[in-house]
């Protein structure tokens, strides 16, 4: 499915974006792996053949550039992104509006949102110059609704969902497709390391949400952001695709 392509994946260390990283080698890409936890990512880069480790936090305007350079640089050129990188709010903890850390607002959306621009930023230029290509971004359900408590995380994922749709279509003169998946509650470490231990009962409440009556796993969400970063959604383009186990139908 994606036989030769080039694909940057932020986020690869963990969670959804290893899990993307294991099955894009499976699908033929060759990857740039992109996180700022310089050891697990490591790991996940060997376990996918010629992949290329590049350490990076993405609030970092320099440093998202160099890694877009080193992988144009090591592959000769880039096809697509998976822009995954992504936290939730201070200690997966709940605030109300008024009450709001504003130093954790500030960090969510400056990583959630802003830091994607910066991606936006390095890689459309590099799209370009490879007679386009496709990003896709893990959004969120929490950027189709409101959720009580979760100020930061649902204000960043709204606007990651508008900033998709306004590249799809700045980037389509250019055969650029830009995409988001809004996923919902998935068996990652923000999830069960976190937010599940720091708030009792909160599991069996989030799997109760979803008609499927359970959470997704990794590879789940995955499978669907690589089928938009292929040929095969090539009339796809400005979309932000619920992954969701049926959350947002009800």
């Amino acid at each position: 499915m994606l036989q030769g392509k080039v694909l940057m994946i932020t986020g690869a260390a963990s969670g959804i974006g290893e899990a993307a990283a294991r099955l894009a080698s499976g699908y033929g890409a060759q990857l740039a792996l992109v996180d700022r936890d310089a050891d697990r990512l490591a790991g996940v880069a060997k376990a996918c053949g010629d992949a290329l480790a590049i350490p990076c936090d993405v609030t970092d305007a320099q440093g998202i550039g160099r890694a877009v350079a080193d992988t144009e640089r090591h592959f000769g050129r880039l096809d697509g992104a998976f822009d995954n990188a992504g936290v939730e709010q201070q200690g997966a903890g709940m605030f109300p509006v008024d009450a709001y850390p504003m130093a954790d607002f500030d960090r969510v959306l400056g990583i959630n949102l802003r830091g994607q621009m910066l991606l936006l930023a390095a890689q459309l230029p590099a799209l370009r110059r490879a007679g386009g290509g496709s990003i896709v971004f893990t959004a969120s359900v929490m950027g189709l609704f409101g959720q009580p408590g979760m100020a930061a995380y649902v204000a960043s994922k709204h606007a990651l969902a508008g900033l998709a749709k306004v590249a799809a279509l700045e980037g389509a003169k250019d055969c650029i497709r830009v995409n988001a998946i809004a996923p919902g509650a998935v068996r990652t470490p923000m999830l069960t390391e976190r937010a599940f231990p720091q708030n009792p009962g909160y599991e069996a409440a989030v799997a109760a949400t979803h008609p499927l009556g359970r959470l997704a796993e990794p590879s789940e969400i995955a499978e669907a952001a690589l089928w938009l970063l292929s040929d095969r959604a090539s009339f796809v383009t400005g979309t932000v695709m619920p992954v969701d186990g049926g959350y947002s139908a009800v």
